[in-house]
């Protein structure tokens, strides 16, 4: 069970993601490459989002050191999983357009810091 703060978080990267998608397809006339980019960019942040989710919250009740340690072990996963998708975008996708990878990819992590400034 993914905690409803976070389900929202995820909720709002999948908006923005949408809208980079959107913003990509209209500035490259449709261009499936760049959609694609888009899309797999701000990918390169939901999936590893709900991976940190699973990992750090699957213990509602245990010992402050317990909890910290689930932390850094997800953030450590997010990392190397993000890494792993930007690098296997790189490898295997060959008309990738980098700026609409980036974009989508920017787009998805900006709802970490629209999260913070605004509370529903």
């Amino acid at each position: 069970m993914i905690n409803p703060e976070i389900r929202r978080l995820v909720r709002l990267q999948g908006m923005l993601t949408a809208c980079a998608v959107l913003v990509s397809a209209v500035l490259s006339h449709n261009r499936l490459s760049a959609v694609l980019s888009a899309l797999i960019g701000g990918s390169s942040v939901i999936i590893p989002a709900l991976v940190y989710a699973r990992i750090a919250y699957k213990r509602r009740r245990a010992a402050p050191a317990e909890l910290l340690k689930a932390h850094f072990a997800a953030e450590a996963v997010k990392f190397l999983l993000t890494i792993s998708m930007f690098g296997a975008a790189f490898a295997f996708f060959k008309d990738l357009s980098v700026a609409a990878l980036f974009g989508g990819y920017i787009a998805a992590v900006s709802a970490y810091w629209f999260k913070l400034l605004v509370k529903n």
